[in-house]
């Protein structure tokens, strides 16, 4: 950072710094304190603006507690007021903190006008008769998020006649109310031995992470078809399919525009799946895998 801007982001944190104690030493919006900091990815001068531009907000609201910051190695937000708002990485720290504190008292005001007290009071101060307001307004419709693509790579643990398999699978999510309905396919080899692959389509229910970009903890459960295919010692190709059902734990954090996840799942295969040759190839009945990878995740409110 050259000079001059150092020195012009320094005037301004130094103007905002002035004019919220100014405004918290009126005597109609007295405030002592400052906002709490519990996070130790904000510098000193970064907390110093963060404070300024807090405080000048919730200058005119001095019934209200003043909020704190906490980042921890899991999660960030701000704690205020008995609630939490997850710090989701959009923006600068600073920038982000303030945002979510305007929304707060955005929130609140859009609530307080369309309270028909509010109207009911205003009316009458200002000497107009109320007439029949008619049906309640309808309530606020807080937008769902969620939904997305997951891509990762998937390692089979081996079973008795063949070796641990590893390649992509591709996961798709669109939330309907608090699940996610969607679907897989995944593609898998075997490391060494007889050129075994595994291929499956499956249709997916999930709850939580990582197509929930504000959860950590997510379940899904699938059901579909799994295909086996050998070329054993380089001869014409066997392959065979099974219907196979699914349940897996995920676990994954949100940045912003991408997620990382990491799932295990258990494959419970519904008859043998297993090709009769010179060399008998047989899969786990029950199976078992881990897979790690991205999210992406709630494009429409990034």
């Amino acid at each position: 950072m050259s000079a001059k801007r150092a020195y012009k982001t320094s005037s301004c944190v130094a103007a905002a710094c002035g004019l919220a104690c100014w405004l918290g030493a009126a005597p109609s919006v007295a405030r002592s304190g400052h906002v709490e900091n519990r996070c130790s990815r904000l510098t000193p001068a970064a907390y110093e603006e963060l404070d300024a531009r807090v405080l000048l907000l919730l200058s005119v609201e001095s019934h209200r507690p003043l909020p704190a910051v906490v980042c921890s190695g899991v999660s960030s937000y701000v704690e205020w007021d008995g609630d939490r708002f997850a710090i989701t990485g959009r923006a600068s720290l600073v920038d982000e903190v303030v945002d979510i504190i305007e929304a707060q008292l955005h929130d609140e005001q859009r609530r307080t006008d369309a309270d028909p007290k509010t109207t009911e009071a205003a009316a009458i101060a200002a000497g107009q008769p109320m007439l029949d307001g008619g049906a309640d307004p309808p309530p606020r419709v807080k937008k769902a998020r969620g939904g997305g693509v997951a891509i990762g790579i998937e390692t089979e643990l081996p079973s008795g006649s063949i070796a641990g398999a590893v390649g992509p699978t591709f996961d798709f999510a669109a939330r309907v109310g608090p699940l996610m309905l969607g679907g897989r396919e995944a593609l898998r080899f075997s490391v060494q031995g007889h050129g075994v692959s595994f291929m499956d389509f499956q249709a997916a229910v999930a709850y939580g992470a990582p197509f929930d970009p504000d959860e950590h903890i997510g379940a899904v459960f699938r059901f579909g078809a799994e295909w086996m295919e050998a070329y054993p010692g380089g001869s014409s190709g066997q392959a065979v399919a099974v219907p196979i059902a699914d349940v897996g734990l995920r676990l994954a954090n949100s940045y912003g525009l991408v997620g990382l996840w990491f799932g295990v799942d258990a494959h419970f295969r519904l008859s043998s799946l297993a090709l009769h040759g010179a060399n008998e190839l047989s899969a786990n009945d029950v199976g078992a895998s881990f897979t790690l990878g991205v999210a992406f995740v709630d494009w429409m409110h990034k």
